[in-house]
């Protein structure tokens, strides 16, 4: 899949690009969504403005320890596969965070989310620049970073016009749908050529 300086993109390298992309769109959606959240969490589990930062700590901390480890998981196993499970760790921890009964566990399902945050953004951006030739590379890599703000915005939409109608546990609940790019990426999506030739010397 790996094109060279004369070659034109193909369907299976828009492929990569949208389902990277997309994964970024609900990465940047699943960490930000708690932001939107934090009164009626506040006021469900009685945290206080000092707590609620201590989540939002957390969990940001965690975006550069997942980072690092799906880093190492992309280079060992290779970048579709540490995508997967980037998207599933992230929307998994959203998922959970909707069970949350007091401040530990809201800590420790949103650095879940953090872990996989993190791990997502760096594979999403490896797996593109190993796609396209570096003449393309620029392009593509901005065409990626749009998907942060829009994240932001649907993770604004949810918070601001859905939550009041289904709660913030069902807000975090319907955040497992991200997990569904699984299933498309799982099927659709080559290897990295890179990664395949790097495992073969």
């Amino acid at each position: 899949m790996l094109l060279n300086e004369y070659e034109k993109p193909t369907r299976k390298h828009y492929q990569i690009l949208l389902l990277s992309w997309a994964g970024w769109v609900f990465d940047f959606y699943d960490l930000i969504l708690y932001t939107f959240l934090l009164i009626p969490i506040g006021q469900e589990l009685n945290l206080n403005n000092v707590e609620l930062s201590y989540v939002l700590g957390a969990s940001l901390a965690a975006t550069a320890i997942g980072g690092v480890l799906f880093g190492i998981f992309a280079d060992r196993f290779g970048r579709k596969s540490a995508l997967q499970w980037t998207i599933l760790t992230y929307s998994i921890g959203t998922f959970l965070s909707g069970f949350s009964t007091n401040l530990p566990m809201l800590i420790g399902f949103r650095i879940i989310t953090g872990l996989g945050v993190g791990g997502e953004w760096a594979t999403g951006q490896t797996y593109v620049c190993e796609t396209f030739p570096p003449k393309m590379r620029g392009r593509f890599g901005a065409f990626m970073q749009t998907g942060a703000p829009l994240g932001i915005a649907l993770a604004s939409i949810i918070g601001g016009f859905v939550t009041p109608v289904i709660g913030w546990r069902a807000s975090f609940f319907v955040s497992i749908l991200p997990a569904l790019l699984v299933i498309i990426i799982r099927k659709k999506l080559p290897e990295s050529d890179v990664w395949t030739q790097q495992r073969k010397l």
